[in-house]
């Protein structure tokens, strides 16, 4: 998702050509610091230059790019939303108002607005990209992958756009689709960690462990040549390592993927439980804590914390882990409920 918004975030800095309606000196300096990209002094820019000559001139649209561009998205969509009601034909600002939307984790939000630009004018392939993202925050996977599709019928060569769908058929457990998306990903950019990791991830679930070894073997080798680092697979491998009861493997792993991402509850689980089948019951339940304290609504972290109390002769601990386990699964599985029933009457 992070490759589509930054591909979009890039898009908006050359998607105005053309001058603003004032001449006012002001203006004009705000537009040369947008140009350069120097987000923070062309949004001050063009605050000075709405206030010159309110509701006349496109400096809110160009703040809002501006604050976008800095991930100010609240700030921008109070600007943007100000725009919109003085200039009611802007697919512009409605367009980068649904991007904002979708940014801030509100799908339906961002697919209301995005269905209000599209009478103003056809969405691009990027705009049907997020489109389907919104339907991915949403777990509407059928109607992902149609706007992805679209997506990619309008430009072919858009590699984020693959990528989602191949994250998208891996969640319909149609991992031959999922493998070829991915693969086609690798083939045009081989540097790329993530369908790398992905593409271990839907090999595995074809139980194709070797295939699925060597892809995050090589997902691992790239991102260790990056200057950025990725969890994922590490997290990915050694969960499967820790399968094979490759323990050592699987501890060394999950440990350098602990490094990269210290607050991923994912990660201090699966190294709690490494370390709780290979025996290693103190380090076990260090690690269990640790992940009870980053997700304690997770129920699976008090259910392991609870057999390594068990293991360690601590009835009285491991009883009170065994509660909570049972009533977060009660209480997760009325949430779970509650949200498909609204979920259903939104549709």
């Amino acid at each position: 998702m992070g490759r589509a918004c930054a591909t979009v975030l890039l898009v908006l800095a050359a998607a105005f050509p053309g001058e603003m309606s004032s001449q006012d000196r002001n203006c004009a300096a705000a537009m040369q610091m947008f140009r350069a990209r120097r987000w923070s002094e062309a949004a001050a820019g063009f605050e000075e230059c709405e206030k010159r000559d309110p509701g006349k001139t496109d400096a809110l649209l160009y703040r809002g790019k501006s604050l976008v561009n800095l991930h100010e998205f609240d700030e921008a969509a109070t600007t943007l939303q100000t725009y919109a009601k003085l200039h009611s034909q802007s697919d512009d600002a409605v367009y980068l108002l649904a991007f904002i939307f979708f940014r801030k984790d509100k799908p339906q939000e961002s697919l209301q607005l995005f269905s209000q630009a599209a009478k103003l004018k056809p969405p691009s392939a990027n705009d049907l990209t997020i489109v389907a993202l919104d339907y991915v925050l949403l777990t509407d996977y059928n109607d992902a992958a149609h706007y992805l599709e679209l997506a990619l019928k309008m430009n072919p060569d858009d590699l984020d756009a693959r990528y989602h769908l191949g994250r998208v058929r891996y969640q319909q457990n149609q991992f031959d689709l999922a493998i070829e998306a991915f693969q086609t990903v690798i083939q045009r950019d081989p540097a790329n960690v993530k369908a790398e990791d992905n593409l271990g991830l839907s090999l595995e679930a074809k139980n194709q462990p070797a295939a699925a070894v060597a892809a995050y073997e090589r997902a691992i080798q790239l991102d260790q040549a990056a200057s950025s680092h990725n969890a994922q697979p590490y997290l990915n491998l050694g969960s499967l390592m820790a399968k094979s009861n490759r323990f050592d493997e699987a501890i060394s792993l999950l440990t350098r993927a602990s490094e990269i991402a210290p607050g991923d509850f994912k990660v201090r689980y699966e190294l709690g439980k490494a370390y709780f089948d290979s025996g290693q019951f103190a380090p076990a339940r260090q690690q269990a804590v640790e992940a009870i304290q980053l997700n304690p609504k997770d129920s699976s972290g008090h259910y392991l914390l609870g057999r390594i109390y068990q293991r360690l002769r601590q009835k009285d601990l491991a009883n009170e882990q065994f509660r909570l386990t049972s009533e977060l699964i009660r209480d997760n599985g009325a949430t779970s409920r509650g949200m498909a029933t609204g979920t259903a009457s939104q549709h």
